[in-house]
C-alpha cells in the first residue's frame, strides 16, 4: 500500500525510542494495542501496526523505535490540465485537482474550466492566475479538510504548481486546442530551456509515480512490467491504452493467474489512468525489463 521504509526515513526526526523489549511482532502488537498489518521482511525493514486513526511503524535496527503516522496526513493531491474528454461533463480544457487518501478511503475532485480572455489572462474556474486566490473547493466532506497540513499543501499546489501550467495552457489556446504532432518540430531554445523542460517532465512523472505506488500492489506492478517488457513505445502517442496490451496478455498467457492478481480489478485501474499516469507507469516499470 505504501512505501513504509521511505516514510520511516522521511520522518526520522519524529521517531520515539522505547525501553520495552518484544522480539515477537504479535507481542508488540498487543503492547501497542494495534493490529500487525505489515511484518518486517528483514531487520533493516520496518513493521507496521494499525490503529483506528494511525499507523505505528516499528524498527529494530537501533533498538526499538516507533513512528506514529496519522492516517489523515497520508493524502495525495494531484494537479492535472485535462485536454481530452474523459466523460466528466466539464467543458474542455479544464484543471483538475484530485485528493486521494487510501488510508482513510476518501477521495474528492475539483474541476475548473480553463479559458484565456482577450487580455491574455488565464482563468481557472472563476479565478485568474494573477489573483493568486484559492477558490472554494468541494473538500468539506473529507475528514481531514480542516487540518493545517492539508490546507497548506492545497494552497501550495494552487499558488506554486498551478502557475507552472501557464505555458501549457496558453499553448493549447494559441493552437486552437489542436495537437501539435503534425506541425513542424518546435524550437525549444538553448540548453537551459531544454533542461527546464526535462526537469518539469521528470517532476510530473515523479508526482504521478508517488500516487500510482499507492494504487497498485507489487504483484500487479510485476504483471504490468512483464507486459511492458514486450512492447516498444516508438512514439508518445503509443503510451496511451496500456490496458489493452495487459488484457491481451491476460487472455493469451493467463498472466493474472501466474502473478496471483485479480485481472478484472487490474484492468479497471488501468482504464482509469490519465495519459500522464500511463507515461509515469511506463517510466517506472521499463527499467524492470532487463
Amino acid at each position: 500500500m505504501y512505501d513504509w521504509n521511505a516514510l520511516w526515513h522521511e520522518r526520522e526526526a519524529y521517531r520515539t525510542g522505547f525501553d520495552i523489549h518484544h522480539n515477537d511482532a504479535n507481542e508488540l502488537a498487543d503492547a501497542l494495542r494495534a493490529k500487525l498489518v505489515h511484518p518486517a521482511g528483514h531487520p533493516e525493514e520496518v513493521a507496521v501496526y494499525e490503529c483506528e486513526d494511525r499507523y505505528i511503524l516499528a524498527g529494530h535496527a537501533d533498538g526499538l523505535q516507533l513512528l506514529e503516522v496519522m492516517k489523515h496526513g497520508l493524502f495525495d493531491i494531484t494537479l492535472r490540465f485535462v485536454t481530452e474528454d474523459e466523460g466528466q461533463g466539464v467543458a474542455l480544457p479544464y484543471v483538475e485537482i484530485h485528493v486521494d487518501n487510501l488510508a482513510t478511503e476518501e477521495q474528492a475532485v475539483w474541476r475548473g474550466e480553463t479559458r484565456l480572455d482577450d487580455e491574455g489572462r488565464v482563468w481557472v474556474g472563476k479565478r485568474t492566475l494573477e489573483e493568486n486566490v484559492l477558490p472554494a473547493m468541494p473538500f468539506d466532506d473529507l475528514s481531514f479538510t480542516d487540518h493545517a497540513e492539508f490546507r497548506e499543501e492545497l494552497a501550495r499546489v494552487w499558488h506554486e504548481e498551478l502557475p507552472q501550467l501557464r505555458p501549457l495552457i496558453e499553448s493549447w489556446f494559441h493552437h486552437g486546442g489542436e495537437s501539435l504532432q503534425e506541425e513542424a518540430p518546435a524550437h525549444y531554445g538553448d540548453a537551459d530551456r531544454v533542461q527546464q523542460i526535462c526537469d518539469r517532465y521528470a517532476e510530473i512523472v515523479r508526482r504521478e509515480q508517488a500516487l500510482l505506488s499507492r494504487q497498485f500492489s507489487d504483484e500487479e506492478l510485476h504483471l504490468v512490467a512483464a507486459v511492458i517488457a514486450g512492447i516498444h513505445f516508438d512514439s508518445a502517442a503509443s503510451c496511451r491504452g496500456l490496458w489493452l496490451a495487459v488484457e491481451a496478455r491476460i487472455l493469451e498467457d493467463e498472466l493474472d493467474q501466474r502473478h496471483q492478481v485479480h485481472g478484472e480489478a487490474l484492468l479497471a485501474k488501468l482504464k482509469n489512468l490519465s495519459y500522464a499516469q500511463e507515461v509515469a507507469l511506463i517510466e517506472a516499470l521499463s527499467p524492470l525489463q532487463s
